[in-house]
């Protein structure tokens, strides 16, 4: 593997791109760091491998180069005494930090996200998810199938929101809205940072049924649960009325432009005219600059069939609903799009 590092600050094209085809291996690495908790066993203090490898049952040689390895990205440190140690990229895979990512980086490496990747040529030759072509059924099927994954997509999905939640509040005002409904609102983290930042806001989370559950528990941990109902149901079908803002968060992007056609007239059908539709997801620019969103459509189309949206697909999408779009603001991790309907 060629090493790109503070040694070789302008590495060749060809090293570069080695590197690159690497990515697969760092990703597990960090999957298996944090499926055995590394970093909270090393925030209390440093550790040898060898100590490591007692508390989770790890052979020590290979945990070792599993942590060199690690280290030599910037993630945990091996000090002078030769023990390991945290660094400020691990404390995030720390299950007591307060954006951990922890969930995310165990989930989105899972194997059957993998063989999706494995059958990426599927997507490029049919322009099906190749996620289907590997795995025989589509992610959701697949949850039904494996709850306990679903559970852990769940995770993850509420450790991404973690760190996008912040700027969303920031960059975004609430304060005109005293009923928000959160359409696919997960474990209830969106809702649940709403209604504490606006204590006025009363709110309610919809889901499917099992998810709903869930959510219930999360809710009432952040002591915002008197102002928030549960509705179970399915947003292709129905949706509740009476809302001053409808938002869906990391929801229309899992979604072809066709079944995204089906969830917005929905919400038209249930918004009432002085209502406000606010969607939480990225908001692709022009260009070839980097962008993380560039990515995440690509992961989008090989998992679900879904896209990331420039803000000329987002009008279009919205007219052919009945909405007008208002407001459609690019930010780094994620986007903030509004639409009133016409």
């Amino acid at each position: 593997m060629t090493a790109i590092d503070q040694h070789h600050p302008t590495p060749p094209p060809s090293a570069l791109l080695k590197d690159l085809a690497h990515g697969y291996m760092v990703s597990k690495a960090l999957q298996a760091a944090a499926d055995i908790g590394i970093a909270d066993l090393l925030a209390g203090s440093p550790r040898t491998a060898e100590e490591l490898a007692r508390l989770t049952s790890t052979d020590p040689s290979a945990l070792f180069r599993l942590l060199r390895a690690l280290a030599s990205r910037g993630i945990f440190r091996q000090n002078e005494s030769g023990r390991f140690e945290n660094t400020p990229l691990s404390e995030y895979m720390r299950s007591d930090h307060p954006d951990s990512v922890r969930d995310y980086l165990s989930y989105t490496p899972h194997d059957a996200n993998v063989l999706a990747w494995v059958r990426f040529e599927s997507v490029l030759r049919t322009g099906q998810p190749s996620f289907i072509a590997a795995n025989g059924c589509d992610l959701w099927d697949y949850f039904r199938l494996h709850p306990d994954l679903g559970e852990q997509f769940n995770c993850a999905m509420t450790a991404l929101t973690k760190t996008t939640n912040p700027l969303i509040l920031k960059e975004y005002d609430f304060s005109p809205f005293t009923k928000v409904i959160d359409i696919g609102g997960g474990q209830g983290l969106l809702i649940s940072s709403l209604l504490k930042a606006y204590p006025n806001m009363r709110g309610a989370l919809f889901d499917l049924p099992a998810v709903v559950e869930s959510a219930r528990k999360y809710v009432k941990t952040q002591g915002v649960a008197d102002r928030c109902e549960f509705v179970a149901g399915d947003a292709f079908k129905s949706i509740p009325r009476g809302f001053d803002a409808y938002v869906y968060q990391h929801i229309l992007h899992d979604w072809s432009d066709d079944k995204c056609a089906v969830l917005l007239k929905r919400c038209r059908e249930a918004i009432p005219p002085h209502g406000k539709l606010v969607i939480l997801d990225a908001v692709m620019v022009p260009g070839n600059d980097p962008h993380p969103a560039k990515w995440f459509d690509l992961y989008m189309m090989v998992a679900l069939g879904g896209r990331e949206r420039t803000e000329d697909e987002f009008k279009a999408l919205l007219k052919d609903a009945g909405f007008k779009l208002t407001l459609a603001k690019p930010l780094p991790a994620v986007g903030i799009v509004e639409a009133v309907p016409i």
